[in-house]
């Protein structure tokens, strides 16, 4: 007759006759044979044949006395088998056990892959960020000319530099191969019907070797030709359709008298999605002395928008920054009031990083508020899926006890016990992983790409992706994995069989791990809330001046403005009208004022009497410019911003110097904002325009006629100016795409916020049910003598009530300050926080904490007593 324990002892005796095996490995190999065995026997294989079977699935046990082999060989070849095996079993009992519990199963992998799918979006952003600019070969090599301006005791760094700076660093240092000069401006150009306001690059021809913008046919050379011009694709398919664009002429007109045609020498491939520093058109920056005769290139007063340099070998630049000192005394001699402090060379590989430190810079960031707060939500969410997967694990704990004590019978210790739990977990959060970058390809990353416009994308070939992942799978199937495991696995073989093991109860571990969800959970709804306050806020937020019914237009000259004003005087829906050189939200001139205290650096803006009453700024003291006379030229209306930091006490009369003029105040406007709410309010003044120079035409019209009136300016400039497209709007859209940007930030939060919310009512279920759990007899002994509703509910709630209290008296604060320092880093004067936000974010954790109590109050007393009184 076949003895199975028999057979299993003889098969293990030959391993401990060859002492190729520790004790713990022997044991290890014993609970996988028996693993096997039982799962063929359930499978109706019978007893000898199952043996037999998982004695051949370990392979042949070497003897001794083999001479093919070496002891060190026979070690490897078996070891990998007994490995290979153990990991099958793993899975096998990981699937058996995700089987038999499908609820929890379900709650620990949706909360672990909602997390990973999150931080595979974060990722996704990330990588899609540092890819910016990143294409350019010579990312490593060009470095921009930069210079710091100390404004009041502040240095500010500028990315513009002045003209001549180019050429002589080109003369003065032998390893500067090579430099380029960027000069932007605004253009229509015209091809046949078609005629279109674009923004243009004034390069030297240098720029396509500087930076890697391969064209897809034409020759990069052709920069050197001052008649050639090179564009994109998207402007080729603009212009000229389906045809040919090589040599087609193109009339550009940058200034008001002067145009000149150019023939298209290039067609650059499709520009890279991810990148800051692009163009549209590209000309020989000579062309700017056809445009602008007056510009002198010589003039150290004369600005350009940057110009970098070409350095091979990374150990010159030192030396170059150093030389650049001289040029400092020069600059300023020349130009007083833009008195050069020092000077630095930034490499272009750094510079999209850079850039918000940088103004007037090539570059920009718009990612900067992201980076910040992206990763922070992507690990809060890890750690609180990994918080919710360890109180399930254990409460998933009860129903594994036999099995526990059954391998600790036949000889498990309890580090294999250990080691069983981790792997299973692993195992368990590789296919949360599977599910949560499916979850993320699907849904998540599509519906990030729909409100941002951002073209993210995971790749396969992408080896740091997989690097991420591997960490993100190793990080949170340790984190969630370690404590349940060490929790589980010390339970002693005599307590497990007699029954007395109460999981859950008095487990001071998982109550801590619960205060820290509330306490998380609190954070990120508290941001999620806070962020929606804010936006909501700077919806409503006044621009410090009235833009609703405001229509401005650029006219293209004097004379067109004045016919234009004269016809649109003669509309019976406009109540006013004003003529500029600069307009709120489009066009400024940056001016330094001074008087015996300070020295600031002021938003300048030159108009007529009437434009303050067309865009409803607020005059506080003092009064407008007079219309028709030429009293004010040297008068200036100042915001209320300006007359605090420069510390004036009485200003109307006080005298400012700009330049080498002095002005004197005639009025102060209330605080306006002339960019978006990104950007802090700034020191403003007005001066007189002469009204030759008038570019910027404003109009107010009556409330309810503002389509009416925006339809009559439309028709007047198509009678005006039939060649010239269209340029100007409602001054309530000039800043569309900061709002759009509000409301991508909504949506993004409040979805976040429901996320907080899932997560922490699966992990408030998984504690209380762990609770319930360990109490169950408890209660139907309860139950049996008559104890109701009230007090049963009672019983379950009680001990969460103070725990939430504390948890929640740690996570608002917390909450709070750490929401308004992120809002804070983003917006430089948000809304005005109070304990209202916190509130909210405590009300609908405790809402949700009182849901799935009452979820399990329910289930205790619908429940059999009897059921739960007998003793498994």
């Amino acid at each position: 007759m076949f003895d199975l324990e028999k057979e299993i002892a003889g098969w293990l005796k030959s391993f401990r006759k060859q002492r190729a095996f520790d004790e713990g490995s022997i044991r290890e190999m014993e609970l996988h044979l028996r693993d096997h065995v039982e799962d063929l026997m359930a499978n109706g294989v019978d007893e000898k044949e199952a043996f037999e079977k998982a004695v051949e699935a370990f392979g042949e046990v070497p003897t001794v006395a083999s001479e093919e082999y070496s002891n060190i060989k026979r070690k490897t070849s078996l070891r990998t088998i007994l490995f290979a095996t153990m990991l099958n079993n793993y899975f096998k009992t990981t699937l058996r056990t995700m089987m038999k519990n499908p609820l929890t199963s379900f709650i620990n992998v949706f909360g672990l892959a909602v997390a990973i799918g999150v931080c595979t979006v974060v990722y996704a952003f990330i990588e899609f960020d540092y890819r910016i600019d990143r294409h350019h070969k010579k990312e490593n090599e060009i470095y921009l000319a930069t210079f710091f301006i100390d404004r009041d005791g502040k240095e500010e760094q500028y990315g513009l530099s002045p003209a001549p700076l180019g050429k002589i660093l080109e003369q003065d240092f032998s390893t500067i191969k090579s430099i380029c000069r960027i000069k932007d401006g605004n253009a229509v150009i015209k091809y046949e019907d078609n005629v279109f306001n674009e923004s243009i690059r004034l390069v030297d021809p240098s720029f396509l070797e500087f930076f890697t913008f391969p064209l897809k046919v034409g020759d990069p050379g052709s920069l050197n030709d001052v008649n050639s011009i090179i564009i994109t694709e998207v402007m080729a398919k603009k212009y000229f359709g389906d045809a040919n664009p090589m040599g087609q002429q193109l009339l550009v007109k940058i200034t008001e008298n002067k145009s000149k045609t150019f023939t298209v020498s290039g067609v650059a491939e499709k520009l890279p999605q991810a990148r800051a520093v692009s163009f549209d058109f590209l000309i020989n920056l000579k062309n700017y002395d056809y445009f602008h005769s007056s510009f002198d290139f010589n003039d150290w007063r004369e600005i350009i928008g940057a110009t970098l340099i070409f350095v091979p070998n990374e150990n010159d630049v030192q030396a170059i920054a150093d030389g650049m000192k001289k040029y400092i005394a020069i600059q300023n001699k020349k130009v007083p009031d833009w008195a050069i402090s020092s000077t630095e060379l930034v490499k272009f590989k750094d510079l999209h990083f850079r850039s918000r430190q940088i103004q007037k810079d090539i570059s920009h960031d718009n990612f900067y508020e992201g980076r910040l707060l992206l990763p922070i939500i992507a690990v809060f969410l890890v750690i609180l899926a990994c918080f919710n997967y360890i109180n399930i694990a254990v409460v998933s704990a009860a129903k594994r006890l036999k099995e526990i004590g059954i391998r600790k019978v036949i000889g498990a210790n309890r580090v294999s016990v250990i080691k069983q739990f981790l792997i299973e977990n692993l195992m368990l959060t590789l296919f949360a992983l599977v599910v949560g970058i499916l979850l993320s390809v699907i849904v998540m990353l599509p519906w990030f790409k729909s409100i941002s416009g951002m073209e993210l994308s995971l790749s396969v070939s992408d080896y740091n992706l997989w690097f991420f992942l591997s960490g993100l799978l190793v990080f949170t199937g340790i984190v969630s994995g370690i404590y349940p495991a060490l929790y589980i696995s010390k339970f002693p073989v005599v307590a497990i069989f007699k029954g007395t093991i109460r999981i859950g109860k008095k487990n001071l571990l998982t109550k801590i791990f619960l205060s820290f969800q509330i306490i998380l959970s609190c954070v990120g709804i508290t941001v999620a809330v806070m962020f929606a306050q804010n936006s909501n806020y700077l919806y409503q937020r006044s621009w410090g001046y009235d833009q609703q019914g405001a229509i401005y237009l650029f006219v293209p000259n004097a004379s067109g403005f004045r016919q234009l004003y004269a016809e649109l005087s003669k509309d019976p829906n406009i109540t006013h009208l004003s003529g500029s050189s600069h307009h709120l939200g489009n066009s400024r001139e940056l001016q330094v004022v001074r008087n015996e205290k300070r020295e600031f650096e002021v938003v300048g803006l030159s108009v007529d009497a009437n434009y303050f009453e067309t865009l409803g700024l607020e005059i506080v003291d003092g009064s407008v410019f007079d219309d028709g006379t030429l009293t004010d030229q040297f008068a200036i209306v100042v915001n209320e911003l300006l007359v605090q930091s420069m510390e004036i006490d009485e200003p109307i009369g006080h005298q400012l110097k700009i330049d080498s003029a002095n002005y004197t105040i005639k009025g102060v406007v209330k605080n306006f904002h002339f960019n978006n709410f990104y950007y802090e309010n700034e020191p403003s003044i007005f001066t007189k325009a002469q009204s030759e120079n008038y570019r910027f035409l404003t109009v107010r019209s009556r409330e309810g006629a503002e389509e009416e009136v925006y339809k009559n300016v439309r028709q007047q400039w198509a009678s005006y100016f039939p060649e010239t497209p269209f340029r100007g709007g409602y001054q309530e859209d000039i800043w569309g795409s900061f709002y759009k940007e509000l409301d991508i930030q909504k949506v993004f939060m409040r979805n976040i916020a429901y996320i907080f919310v899932i997560l922490t009512a699966l992990g408030l279920y998984g504690l209380v049910t762990l609770n319930v759990a360990g109490r169950i007899r408890e209660f139907s002994i309860r139950k049996t003598l008559g104890a109701s509703t009230k007090h049963i509910a009672y019983g379950i709630v009680k001990q969460y009530i103070l725990l939430s209290a504390i948890a929640l008296s740690f996570g608002a604060p917390i909450s709070y300050f750490l929401a308004k320092a992120n809002i804070d880093l983003m917006y430089p004067d948000p809304r005005p926080f109070g304990v209202d936000s916190v509130l909210i974010a405590v009300t609908i954790l405790a809402l949700v904490l009182l849901g799935v109590m009452l979820m399990q109050v329910k289930r205790v007393t619908k429940s059999n007593p009897v059921e739960g009184l007998k003793v498994e």
